[in-house]
């Protein structure tokens, strides 16, 4: 169960990192968008102080991003087990372990940072 709702709470981040890069790269400010994502029906609870931290510039780790590999990792063996199909999860995985090998001991919510800089937003956006 925990690989279960660990591939959703993996995934999701991913998806919202990718509608925050999304939503600056069209001119949205950083600040407000991260606020607005902040109020949505769609972000799970456990995703919304990630997002209050990211106004903050705050990705010190609560959940670090190598043990949400980790889990990837063993998510990845069990779908292997069943014959699970996990593309989504695959994806949420590149850009963590992209993440990650920036070298610093970070939140599994960095994986924001690492959407605005495949985004090619400047450091001016990012703060």
């Amino acid at each position: 169960m925990k690989l279960v709702v660990n591939t959703l709470l993996g995934t999701g981040m991913q998806a919202i990192a990718e509608a925050v890069a999304l939503g600056e790269k069209a001119g949205l400010e950083r600040h407000r968008l991260l606020g607005v994502l902040s109020e949505t029906a769609v972000v799970a609870p456990a995703h919304l102080g990630k997002l209050q931290r990211a106004m903050n510039g705050d990705y010190s780790p609560q959940f670090p991003l190598r043990l949400m590999n980790k889990d990837f990792g063993l998510i990845f063996y069990l779908a292997a087990a069943v014959g699970a199909r996990m593309p989504a999860t695959e994806a949420a995985f590149e850009v963590n372990a992209r993440q990650s090998e920036q070298g610093q001991e970070q939140d599994f919510s960095a994986v924001i940072l690492q959407m605005e800089k495949q985004a090619h937003l400047g450091a001016e956006k990012l703060g």
